[in-house]
């Protein structure tokens, strides 16, 4: 079996893992951007809308144009959670605690406080959205897992490549299953980078996920995942 089909499979089985996160994403609203969670664009079963507490909310990120770096964002309670704008790319991070799945179902609680867990985690997620290009787009606007770019992708057409690097803590992270709207593409090697050839128009969905044992009662593992949002036309 070659490499890139070794990859695809591991991408596979990695995503399979992260069929119970939730899906967020960003809508605009005049100059600000509302972020919902639920499953209204992605494959996976369950409600269209599921909100979340706004205390999950670890940080919110906006590069705005012409400046060097990206300010923290100012958000607003409630749900859908409110983020103030414009930007050329706008960033939420989130730390939705611990779920187990339960022959019963999957709750948003820690293996600890349930009976009969079948598999537990910590989710920590983000979603990014990005409006225009900036060649600081390069670099990522967290500390947290993050898909980058590795050129500008608004000049690309359908039938272009769209390549990306996975970066965690400001290096490049390797082992990343990468999925472009929910279809495993493979998993980045130590140089971080992925390739995806882009389907359609309109808007691009890749999301990413690495995860890492937990020595817990409360958990297996930790699931880092991270949602990037950009419109080609």
């Amino acid at each position: 079996m070659s490499l890139a089909k070794i990859n695809l499979v591991v991408a596979v089985v990695l995503l399979a893992e992260a069929v119970y996160a939730h899906d967020y994403w960003f809508e605009r609203s005049a100059e600000d951007y509302l972020l919902h969670r639920g499953h209204r664009l992605s494959q996976h079963q369950g409600d269209k809308e599921v909100p979340f507490d706004p205390e999950i909310v670890t940080g919110a990120y906006c590069l705005r144009q012409g400046d060097a770096d990206p300010s923290p964002a100012v958000v607003g309670g409630g749900y859908p959670l409110r983020v103030e704008g414009p930007c050329l790319a706008v960033m939420v991070t989130a730390d939705s605690g611990y779920w187990s799945q339960t022959l019963t179902g999957t709750r948003n609680q820690a293996r600890d406080e349930l009976f009969g867990v079948l598999r537990s985690w910590q989710a920590l997620e983000s979603v990014k959205r990005v409006e225009a290009w900036a060649e600081r787009l390069g670099e990522p606007l967290s500390t947290d897992l993050e898909l980058v770019f590795t050129e500008n992708p608004f000049t690309l057409a359908v039938g272009d490549k769209l390549r990306l690097k996975a970066v965690f803590r400001g290096g490049p992270a390797q082992g990343v299953a990468v999925a472009y709207h929910g279809d495993a593409r493979g998993v980045t090697g130590d140089d971080g980078r992925v390739n995806l050839r882009i389907r359609h128009k309109g808007l691009q969905l890749i999301t990413a996920s690495l995860e890492e044992p937990l020595e817990s009662e409360k958990a297996d593992k930790r699931v880092r995942s991270t949602i990037l949002m950009l419109d080609i036309q």
